[in-house]
């Protein structure tokens, strides 16, 4: 009889808290998703200094080429076509924006991505960061 009561009541701890975690979950994933597109531009700007040419961050369906929505993932290349690093598919979450190219000198045209609720800018310098 006692086993059934701890049991009833866990079960309603977990019905009321379930909702919360839901959110936390999603909060979780939409931030994961931001972070990885802020850190492909600050890959970007780096290796377009490096190389001395342009690197370009868009989305990509075949994680090789320009192509594609960012909802099937994306990819750090350089216009000769030299993949730098690729980015995976955010599951959950909603991914809206050009590419966004970096000069070798560090310099690009700016643009943002946004992710759900956070939005990832890059500004003509080149700094990028979330908002």
């Amino acid at each position: 009889m006692e086993l059934m009561v701890v049991l009833a009541i866990i079960a309603i701890v977990a019905l009321i808290a379930l909702p919360d975690f839901r959110s936390t979950l999603d909060a979780s994933r939409t931030t994961s998703a931001a972070n990885n597109l802020l850190g492909a531009f600050k890959l970007a700007r780096s290796e377009a200094v490096l190389r001395r040419a342009s690197v370009t961050v868009c989305p990509s369906s075949d994680q090789s080429t320009c192509s594609g929505s960012w909802s099937d993932g994306g990819v750090v290349r350089t216009n000769a076509g030299v993949v730098i690093r690729t980015i995976p598919a955010a599951g959950g979450v909603t991914i809206a924006g050009a590419a966004i190219s970096f000069n070798g000198d560090g310099t690009s045209a700016g643009g943002s991505v946004t992710v759900d609720t956070r939005t990832v800018t890059v500004n003509p310098i080149g700094h990028s960061k979330v908002e």
